[in-house]
């Protein structure tokens, strides 16, 4: 088992700033929509805890790859939206409050869906007698620490003072995804013995066409599930952004800082390289020019 590096520690401060920027945009408010309305909330639930994992097994399983980047894919099929996605709901005029909704609800069931589901693709692609296990209280405890309450943190900063929360949404805004851009530069860049992933330019062709797939595959099934539930226009793409750009801060988190391998932070890697693009590409895909306007 590796040592707990600095770059890891970096990654936890910088999720933790993340999630604190995240509660500073929320409101009791925003927690209400869920029970108000429900069918959005319920919908986008079922996709990113069943139908999104599902797909990414199967791709993991088809692969090919080697059995730690495998359990890799899965880690990221189950990382649900985070603040990027967040951000890219608010630039294509999606609907904010759903999305920080989602992301809220997820924060608190993947402290139970995570764990359970790297476990069984540890022990599907590993075997029984891999020694790679997943410490499910540490889990839970250390996602709790820097997502869960760190949010909460920022939703009591903003009662106090929504001015301050409203003076810093613009800076946040352009920080935060600075700040995921300089952990995934010192994850790629950095040695093993550093905390990084070692990550050559082949291993990231070889791994980009499966998480291209995984990504391509969530948002256009997302996106077609809500047609199908007949949610309105706004919500339909702002519910495949939320599926398809998963946390791969989070996924970096775990992969690195509670199960110590290099390899599982890979697809996460890869995954982070592209989707802020191709979530714009596919918004494109379906508002047109129409891109930046409120529907």
């Amino acid at each position: 088992m590796a040592d707990y590096h600095y770059i890891d520690f970096f990654v936890n401060l910088v999720l933790a700033i993340i999630m604190f920027g995240l509660g500073l945009s929320l409101t009791l408010n925003d927690f209400k929509n869920i029970f108000i309305n429900p069918r959005s909330i319920i919908t986008c639930l079922i996709v990113q805890l069943f139908v999104i994992p599902l797909i990414a097994f199967t791709i993991a399983f088809l692969s090919g790859l080697s059995p730690e980047v495998k359990v890799g894919i899965v880690l990221v099929s189950v990382c649900a939206s985070g603040a990027s996605s967040n951000l890219i709901t608010h630039l294509v005029k999606g609907n904010v409050a759903l999305a920080i909704s989602m992301t809220a609800a997820n924060s608190f069931i993947t402290l139970i869906t995570l764990p359970f589901a790297v476990s069984v693709a540890i022990r599907f692609f590993l075997g029984t007698e891999s020694h790679i296990q997943l410490p499910v209280m540490q889990t839970i405890l250390q996602i709790f620490a820097v997502t869960i309450l760190p949010a909460s943190l920022g939703l009591y900063v903003r009662r106090l003072s929504h001015q301050f929360a409203q003076r810093m949404e613009k800076p946040l805004n352009i920080a935060l995804p600075l700040l995921l851009g300089l952990v995934f530069t010192f994850k790629i860049f950095g040695g093993t013995d550093q905390g990084g992933t070692g990550i050559s330019f082949p291993e990231a062709l070889r791994i980009f066409p499966f998480v291209f797939l995984l990504n391509m595959l969530a948002m256009t099934t997302g996106f077609f599930i809500a047609r199908y539930m007949r949610l309105v226009y706004r919500d339909q793409y702002t519910l495949a952004i939320e599926v398809g750009l998963h946390n791969t801060a989070l996924a970096l988190l775990v992969a690195g800082s509670i199960l110590h391998s290099s390899d599982m932070e890979k697809p996460a890697l890869v995954y982070a390289a592209f989707t802020f693009f191709s979530a714009f590409l596919f918004a494109y895909l379906v508002k047109g020019k129409n891109l930046f306007k409120a529907p």
